[in-house]
């Protein structure tokens, strides 16, 4: 059984789907907080990947006091995202999306993406370490390549993950 300590993080490389498959968990999945990333990034500025995840495990373990699984959606590795949470007395759930390198570069042109378009390797770099990560207990850490699955099997996939922390927090 989960403890009720547990963060979801659905990360991935620009262009991966993560705005969208946020936004299906948000409207379809009870007893979740989906956050966007980029919501608490625009919190403060400047600062780096540290202080961003150590402020987001604050904000989760908020969420978790008043119930709702949180669940953020944005950009960060396991090796940002792990430390701030144990810090915090948090375990994570990741689901990393992935896709092939010529897919992102094109979805990150096509739709801007901010500044991304201007540093296309950086998120190429993101989606590499996602691939090659392992993660020992107490987190989890999956992939998902959303570019041989379509938005509504990648929206399916990450309801389903988020479903499974719902119920594996209310379980007896």
């Amino acid at each position: 059984m989960t403890q009720p300590s547990e963060v979801l993080v659905l990360s991935g490389a620009a262009g991966t789907g993560k705005s969208t498959a946020g936004r299906a968990i948000a409207s379809r999945v009870d007893g979740t907080c989906a956050i966007d990333g980029d919501t608490l990034s625009s919190a403060k500025r400047p600062w780096d990947y540290d202080d961003y995840w150590a402020f987001t495990m604050r904000v989760c373990a908020d969420v978790l006091r008043n119930g709702p699984v949180p669940v953020i959606c944005g950009i960060g590795l396991p090796s940002q995202v792990f430390p701030a949470a144990e810090a915090a007395g948090l375990r994570i759930d990741m689901l990393a999306l992935v896709c092939d390198p010529d897919e992102i570069r094109r979805r990150i042109v096509d739709r801007g993406y901010g500044e991304a378009w201007r540093t296309p390797e950086k998120h190429l770099a993101v989606d590499a370490e996602l691939r090659r990560v392992h993660v020992p207990a107490p987190h989890r850490f999956t992939t998902f390549d959303t570019g041989i699955h379509d938005p509504a099997a990648t929206a399916e996939r990450t309801i389903a993950w988020a479903d499974a922390a719902v119920r594996r927090r209310s379980a007896p």
